[in-house]
């Protein structure tokens, strides 16, 4: 049963042989009734700092919470974003080892193309020093056939007899493949 300081004010009480001192019974629930309405009033307040309590610790809560759920949401988007860089790092990587092993490829046929060619202008150089060497040959003797006084046929060419001339004429002008014949 809950009592108001009014309550305890006119509460009456029933007159007894002998009874109380009635003014000392009202000043002692005056006393009573004061106390009980300050304890009520600090019971209230109390009441209303807890409520504001609960409420500030409700909030704290809330923000704990959201601060854990943030600092997990961050820690995830952390590793997130390390496996996404990871991922893109190893696929740079490869990228970059696929394309330096296209290039070294790239690089040993274009060597191997070029000592083709190098061998092939080597080989060409070889058959056009001969050829010159053979024309200047059939030039001398053209020149020696047709003007004997003014070109006399060197000491080594007047041995030969005409079968070995035709010999060294037939085995230079025959041209190696690819090659034009020069005219005789």
């Amino acid at each position: 049963m809950k009592f108001t300081p009014l309550d305890i004010q006119r509460r009456e009480f029933e007159k007894g042989f002998r009874g109380l001192d009635e003014n000392e019974v009202r000043a002692f629930l005056h006393e009573v009734a004061a106390e009980w309405e300050e304890v009520m009033h600090e019971n209230g307040k109390f009441r209303d700092e807890v409520l504001d309590l609960r409420e500030r610790l409700q909030q704290y809560q809330d923000q704990d919470r959201i601060f854990r759920e943030t600092l997990l949401h961050a820690q995830r988007t952390k590793e997130d974003l390390l496996d996404a860089a990871n991922r893109e790092k190893a696929l740079l990587i490869k990228e970059a080892e696929f394309k330096a092993d296209e290039i070294v490829r790239d690089a040993h046929h274009r060597a191997a193309e070029m000592e083709s060619i190098m061998r092939n202008l080597k080989l060409e150089r070889v058959r056009f020093l001969q050829e010159i060497d053979a024309l200047m040959a059939r030039t001398k003797r053209f020149l020696q056939e047709e003007a004997p006084e003014m070109f006399p046929p060197a000491e080594a060419t007047r041995k030969l007899n005409e079968d070995e001339s035709k010999a060294i004429d037939q085995s230079t002008s025959t041209a190696p493949r690819g090659f034009p014949k020069l005219m005789s």
